[in-house]
């Protein structure tokens, strides 16, 4: 089963139907949520339906502006509410914006039926950006929220999602804690190519640096972890700005006591697992 939140997505959703409908397995069934488009997001939804009885488009309501982090899985919940989740073993999250290879499907499902306990995984994201395929930087956890699949019962273990920032890391830690493994794959198979990233101008990736900053303050990160991921980060392009940014709005946000993921189990166990991978990765260098 496979759920796509989709707001605004015309230039897009057509090339991501095109890439689920030449899947070597098709999805049983795909829900696509028009989020109050203004555009012809749903014009396009609804013409896939007519082809592909699979298909499912559903909307949930009239435009609006999406609450940062929770927006996007307030239009999933809402989607996942349109099927009986009990009649499949694995619920994929797709974005309107994703291309897959046409063995994704197959291929990821393989990784799931040889290891019974992993709950959450994907592949690997590409973003074009000035005219060059660049994998996006990510801890290999699953932790890239615009693919994604979960086993149910992981699913149902962690409690769904949580709607508000970094919710697509906090399920992948909240599966490692709970016993269940979360893996991103580095198989040819499960490329994904993300075709509208967080920007390629100076402006807009600066703004999504910020929001990783807030993000780590709201899952309750380690500050050494903080200043670790600044310093990585300021290798990106355009150089120094992006750990800067991300500072800033880590900053910004405890300054401001912004609202935090108030699971203090979770972020104990969060805290644990950072200041292992650290000491980890200084070992190794």
């Amino acid at each position: 089963m496979v759920i796509t939140p989709a707001q605004n997505e015309a230039a897009y959703l057509g090339q991501t139907i095109d890439s689920l409908t030449a899947q070597t397995l098709l999805p049983q069934e795909w829900v696509i949520v028009d989020d109050g488009s203004v555009d012809e997001t749903f014009q396009i939804a609804q013409q896939a339906a007519r082809t592909q009885p699979w298909i499912k488009v559903v909307q949930r309501g009239p435009a609006k502006s999406r609450r940062l982090g929770a927006g996007v899985v307030e239009a999933f919940d809402f989607g996942l509410r349109q099927v009986s989740r009990r009649d499949y073993t694995f619920i994929f999250k797709i974005d309107a914006d994703i291309v897959l290879g046409p063995r994704y499907f197959q291929t990821i499902l393989s990784k799931f039926t040889e290891n019974p306990r992993l709950g959450v995984a994907t592949g690997v994201v590409y973003q074009l950006m000035e005219g060059r395929e660049v994998k996006t930087r990510w801890l290999p956890l699953g932790v890239a929220g615009a693919v994604k699949c979960w086993r149910r019962q992981c699913f149902e273990e962690i409690g769904g999602l949580v709607p508000g920032l970094a919710w697509d890391g906090i399920d992948s830690f909240e599966a490692l804690r709970l016993g269940w493994q979360a893996q991103t794959f580095e198989d040819p198979e499960l490329k994904v190519w993300h075709l509208r990233p967080e920007g390629s101008s100076v402006k807009s990736r600066s703004r999504g640096w910020v929001r990783r900053g807030q993000a780590m303050h709201f899952v309750g990160a380690h500050p050494l972890w903080v200043w670790a991921s600044a310093f990585y980060h300021m290798a990106e392009r355009p150089f120094i700005l992006g750990g800067i940014c991300m500072l800033l709005g880590y900053l910004g946000a405890f300054l401001q006591r912004a609202p935090r993921y108030e699971n203090l189990a979770f972020r104990r166990f969060l805290r644990r697992w950072q200041l292992k991978y650290l000491a980890g990765s200084l070992r190794l260098a």
